[in-house]
């Protein structure tokens, strides 16, 4: 309750401080905590040590991971290093109900954090080309997330595999341990030979198989054969067809195999089914007994087939020879044959259930999670993932993968259709084709005039030369009932026959001459050589009009001149009434120079000097001004350009001859009247 201070002296003096009491609050999550005393303001007294006299702050110590038990409840209990469970009296209440609430406020603190940026790996390049093709990559997140996925997965494997590869190591370890400390307490000596000796045994095996190895490799290299061409490779095929043939031997009944019936009897006198066969001839008294059922033979000198071998028990690797014994037709003849009897003397020789060995087939489990961690991650893996995350997501894919076949699909369809078009063109092109510009063609022919011409234009269109003839066939008068048929004398043709190179052209050209007016129609067919693909051609219609001469052209050309005349003149003078409803007179008061009031300063230039001339002897009198003259120019313009417009005035000649005409028509009078007005 005191601390040093300095005195005058020299001597210590103590002076005495405020003593506070420490007031202890205990929050259930947080534990106890100080609220009064040095370390009330946060909750926890700042520690402190006394080094050399002096009181020193222990450095700040490392922040807590955010949302952790650490930062949420510091001081509360804690689990216990040897039960791993937090202890029952260092818990004001429930321990389990303790627990929730620290799990519960840890997800509260959680919840607020903000979120941590997602991190993806890259795609490998073989899957990251397929993700780009997919809407230009609008899938790649979905990708590598699934990749995150089967990464993390194939990392669990390895994890398991190492554990298990661990595990057995130990067990091993410990194994050979157990070992020799039995060895050390005395293990039965017949035992340990025993197992020595399946060792030995199994090493001089794959010693033995090292050396066939090496020797086979040699001498294919030494004879540039392939391995399964050598002799010595085909030991075992031979070894297996002597088998075959002397079990097939044994399985023909002895009466077909010794001679038939007449040896039945001798074989079964004496010594059941044995067989006295002479030695020498038959006076001899030498025989060689021979017990045909005691000659069976099981043994099988040929290596063990090894497991996963495709090759039958003896067959030949080689590759130069022809058809192996083992796919005789004769022999597989025989065994069918005699597989009865086969089955009864050997069973299991016919290859079904046949015991090569002991063989343990299957995978370890370490070997099963090696493989799994070390296999590639696919395309299909990934798609697999992604649907089992979010189908939405899946069926996205599966709708534009969708379009994009629909699309393709489509586009493959319109080119193949382009493709059959232009081959149908072409077929359809290639042969005679004619092309007429017209089937209907028209001659018109006026008063006064001899013939008229209607013409047609031919082109070859096809891979064919034609040859063509032009004939009449006149139509009935039912064709057109207001039209006259044509005669021999109407319609002509100059040129009637020809023929055409392919992709030239020709016009033909009709005549029409008549000496009525009126509508004359006629037909013709047009023949070709060879006949055109489309079938013969509908017979080209000409039809030919005559008019006739109008007595009233004169008159009515005259009245239409007098009526556009009349016309102008109104507009000419509406447009000049315009321009002098606008000039108005000058204010005698006023001091701005007018267009009636003389300029003292004379104008001067070609538009000045145009008016004084024009106006020199006008009274009264006028004078220059730039506004009203650019007015009358308009208008003189404006005049000029509407009586080009109009049709030409009749000669005197054209007058005297239309007097003449009215005159024959009996209106003489009207006519001189007429043209005492156009003179005028």
């Amino acid at each position: 309750g005191s601390t040093r201070a300095s005195s005058t002296a020299g001597a210590p003096t103590l002076v005495p401080t405020l003593k506070t009491t420490k007031r202890i609050d205990f929050d259930a999550l947080r534990g106890g905590r100080e609220t009064s005393g040095p370390g009330a303001s946060t909750g926890r007294a700042t520690p402190t040590s006394t080094k050399f006299g002096m009181a020193t702050v222990a450095p700040p110590r490392t922040p807590p991971k955010p949302a952790s038990e650490e930062a949420v409840a510091p001081n509360g209990p804690k689990v216990s290093g040897k039960t791993g469970k937090r202890d029952e009296w260092a818990v004001l209440g429930d321990v389990g109900e303790y627990e929730y609430m620290l799990a519960r406020k840890m997800a509260e603190e959680r919840a607020k954090l903000p979120p941590s940026p997602e991190v993806l790996p890259d795609l490998p390049s073989h899957i990251a080309s397929e993700s780009a093709r997919l809407k230009g990559g609008a899938f790649d997140d979905h990708y590598k997330r699934a990749y995150r996925v089967l990464a993390e997965r194939r990392a669990e494997f390895a994890d398991a595999a190492a554990t298990l590869r661990d595990g057995l190591d130990a067990a091993i370890d410990a194994e050979a341990k157990e070992d020799r400390k039995r060895v050390h307490s005395g293990w039965q000596l017949h035992v340990k030979m025993g197992e020595t000796s399946h060792g030995n045994a199994l090493a001089k095996w794959d010693a033995q198989k090292r050396e066939w190895e090496r020797v086979k490799r040699e001498r294919a290299i030494a004879f540039n054969k392939r391995p399964g061409d050598l002799v010595m490779e085909r030991c075992d095929e031979h070894r297996r067809k002597l088998e075959i043939l002397g079990h097939l031997d044994m399985a023909v009944p002895i009466s077909e195999r010794e001679g038939g019936e007449p040896w039945l009897w001798k074989m079964s006198l004496r010594d059941n089914w044995t067989r006295w066969v002479n030695v020498g001839n038959e006076f001899s008294g030498l025989y060689y007994v021979r017990d045909e059922m005691a000659y069976v033979d099981v043994e099988q000198i040929r290596r063990p087939q090894l497991h996963g071998s495709v090759e039958r028990d003896g067959a030949s690797d080689s590759v130069i020879r022809g058809r192996s014994v083992l796919d005789s037709k004769f022999m597989d003849v025989r065994r069918r044959k005699l597989r009865r009897r086969v089955n009864d003397i050997l069973p299991g020789e016919n290859g079904e259930d046949i015991d090569v060995g002991l063989e343990i087939v299957g995978e370890g489990a370490v070997a099963a999670l090696d493989r799994l961690a070390a296999r590639r991650i696919t395309l299909e893996e990934l798609e697999e993932q992604i649907a089992s995350d979010s189908l939405e997501t899946w069926a996205e894919i599966q709708k534009y993968r969708s379009d994009v076949a629909v699309a393709e699909a489509n586009r493959a369809a319109r080119e193949l259709a382009a493709l059959q078009a232009e081959e149908a063109a072409r077929e359809a092109a290639m042969g005679p084709h004619l092309h007429l510009e017209s089937d209907r063609v028209m001659a018109q022919m006026r008063w006064g005039e001899k013939t008229a011409h209607a013409t047609t234009t031919m082109r070859n269109t096809g891979t064919t030369a034609i040859w063509y003839r032009w004939s009449q066939v006149p139509p009935k008068a039912a064709t057109l009932p207001h039209a006259s048929n044509a005669g021999p004398s109407t319609f002509f043709m100059e040129e009637t026959t020809g023929s055409l190179l392919p992709g030239e052209s020709r016009v033909a050209m009709w005549t029409f001459k008549s000496e009525k007016p009126g509508v004359y129609i006629d037909e013709w067919i047009l023949e070709t050589t060879p006949n055109l693909r489309a079938g013969p051609r509908e017979p080209v219609v000409v039809r030919g009009i005559y008019h006739a001469d109008d007595p009233n052209s004169y008159p009515r050309r005259m009245l239409a001149a007098e009526i556009a005349h009349r016309e102008m003149r109104t507009k000419v003078t509406a447009a000049m009434a315009r321009v002098f409803d606008r000039v108005k007179t000058p204010d005698k008061f006023s001091d701005r120079r007018v267009a009636t009031k003389f300029s003292p300063i004379p104008a001067s230039g070609p538009a000045p000097a145009l008016w004084n001339a024009g106006n020199a002897g006008r009274r009264p009198r006028v004078y220059y001004h730039e506004e009203s003259f650019e007015a009358f120019m308009d208008v003189r313009r404006r005049c000029i350009a509407a009586e080009k417009t109009l049709p030409p005035e009749p000669t005197e000649e054209e007058e005297g001859a239309g007097d003449g005409e009215e005159g024959e028509g009996g209106d003489g009078e009207g006519g001189a009247e007429g043209a005492g007005e156009e003179a005028a």
